[in-house]
């Protein structure tokens, strides 16, 4: 979360911020607009079991204006996050001191 945390306030963005984000399926803030919430909803979805993934969840996406080609990259930064955080967590990676 520090690595989150971090990269958020240099954005700009309220560390409140990240622990709502967090708490995803059970998004309680009310920060993250509608599109926001089902793209995590779905990377999550994607992340955890893609063959669960229904045509109607899609076309929810698609309902609020992502295109394939937009519903692909977020699959793809899903996967290179998760495949990053797998490497990392394997070899026992700690962050490094500026994230502190």
């Amino acid at each position: 979360m520090k690595f989150h945390t971090t990269a958020l306030r240099a954005e700009g963005g309220e560390v409140d911020e990240v622990q709502e984000i967090l708490g995803v399926p059970g998004l309680r803030g009310t920060r993250l607009t509608r599109r926001e919430t089902l793209i995590l909803q779905f990377c999550r979805q994607a992340a955890l079991d893609a063959n669960a993934i229904t045509e109607a969840e899609v076309a929810e996406l698609k309902a609020e204006g992502l295109t394939d080609a937009e519903i692909v990259e977020m699959i793809e930064t899903m996967n290179f996050t998760t495949a990053h955080t797998k490497i990392v967590d394997a070899l026992a990676i700690e962050p490094d001191p500026w994230l502190g």
